[in-house]
C-alpha cells in the first residue's frame, strides 16, 4: 500500500499528459496589431523675470571701507599676539561696510533672471505593436491566431496526439 501512496503521483501524471506532436504551417501573412498608450510628461515653463539690484557705481567705497577697518583693526590689536588677524579682520568688516554703502548711493540695475517650474503634466499619445495577427495554412486549411511576435515564413504548431485507449 505504501508504495501506490508513493508512485500514485508518478502514475497520475503518466496517465494525464498527452504527447504533443508538432507540424510546420507556412505563414501566409503576419500584420502587427497596434495599440495606443498615453505617456505623461511633466510639463515645465520658463518664464524671465525682471529683477532689480542697486549696485554701487564703483569699488571705490569698498576699497576705503576696507582700508579704514584694516587701520582701526591695525590699531585695536597693536598689543595683541594676533595682531595681523585683527588687521585681516577689519579689512574684511570695513570692505563689506563700504561695500553696502556703496550699493545705497549706487544706482539701480535691471537684470532679468530666468525662472522655470513644473505646470502639470502633458499627456503624449504614442501608437506600439502590440502583437501581430498571423494566418497561417496547415493541411489544406487556413487559420488564423494572435501572437506575441512575427513568427516569419513558417511557425510551428502543436497537434495534440490522440489519446491511447
Amino acid at each position: 500500500m505504501r508504495l501506490f501512496l508513493l508512485l500514485a503521483p508518478v502514475l497520475l501524471t503518466a496517465c494525464a499528459s498527452q504527447p504533443k506532436q508538432y507540424i510546420t504551417a507556412t505563414v501566409s501573412k503576419a500584420e502587427p496589431v497596434f495599440k495606443t498608450i498615453e505617456i505623461h510628461k511633466p510639463r515645465q515653463v520658463c518664464e524671465e523675470r525682471p529683477v532689480v539690484r542697486r549696485e554701487a557705481q564703483s569699488a571705490a567705497p569698498t576699497v576705503a571701507g576696507a582700508v579704514i577697518g584694516g587701520v582701526l583693526g591695525n590699531v585695536l590689536g597693536h598689543r595683541s599676539s594676533n595682531r595681523g588677524v585683527a588687521t585681516a579682520a577689519g579689512a574684511i568688516i570695513g570692505g563689506a561696510v563700504g561695500n553696502e554703502v556703496g550699493k545705497e548711493n549706487g544706482s539701480e540695475v535691471v537684470h532679468h533672471e530666468t525662472v522655470c517650474y513644473q505646470a502639470g503634466t502633458e499627456v503624449e499619445y504614442q501608437s506600439v505593436v502590440d502583437g501581430y495577427q498571423v494566418t497561417y495554412q496547415m493541411n489544406g486549411r487556413e487559420y488564423t491566431t494572435r501572437m506575441a511576435r512575427d513568427p516569419g515564413p513558417t511557425m510551428q504548431v502543436v497537434i495534440d496526439a490522440p489519446s491511447r485507449p
